[in-house]
């Protein structure tokens, strides 16, 4: 027993890196000054390993703003295909006019109300749409891709599952 005392003495001094100095200072940087570098660019870390966005973290991050008014950058002529932007052809079927807080589709429109704005070049809100003899409401989804030169119309569908939709805008 008293030699894996002596042994475990040893062990313990060599492993503590003591010179026997009684210097108790270590070379070792303490935990608190031990920083990860957050990216630049926050897209770089998708996964959020280096900021965690969790609901403590969250502290200072503002969430979904809430609009009056669908923002200009969305406003326009959008179709599903070229056809979709000469109206004259009839062949308009997938097209997609937003006008203040109105979409209006080929045989469909609505007016957006409780507008957020989710990220950037991007906004939700719910549709209570009118068409083909029918009233239901849609809680959509707009996110604008390239440039603000392609837009992406997500609708939730019943079951918890969405519809997507691609357009490109059309020339004016």
């Amino acid at each position: 027993m008293r030699h894996v005392v002596i042994a475990t003495s040893l062990l313990l001094a060599a492993c503590s890196g003591g010179s026997g100095s009684g210097n108790n200072q270590s070379d070792e940087v303490p935990v608190a000054q031990v920083q990860e570098q957050t990216p630049e660019n926050l897209t770089d870390d998708p996964q959020n390993s280096v900021v965690p966005l969790g609901s403590r973290g969250n502290a200072g991050v503002p969430g979904p703003a809430p609009l009056t008014a669908i923002p200009a950058r969305f406003q326009g002529r959008w179709g599903m295909s070229a056809a979709d932007c000469d109206p004259s052809t009839g062949a308009d079927k997938g097209k997609l006019t937003i006008a203040g807080n109105r979409l209006e589709f080929f045989e469909s429109r609505g007016q957006a109300t409780k507008i957020t704005q989710t990220q950037p070049t991007q906004i939700t809100f719910d549709l209570p749409m009118n068409g083909e003899g029918a009233n239901w409401t849609e809680r959509t989804t707009l996110t604008l891709l390239e440039d603000i030169k392609m837009l992406v119309r997500q609708k939730a569908v019943p079951g918890g599952k969405s519809e997507t939709s691609r357009y490109v805008r059309c020339p004016a």
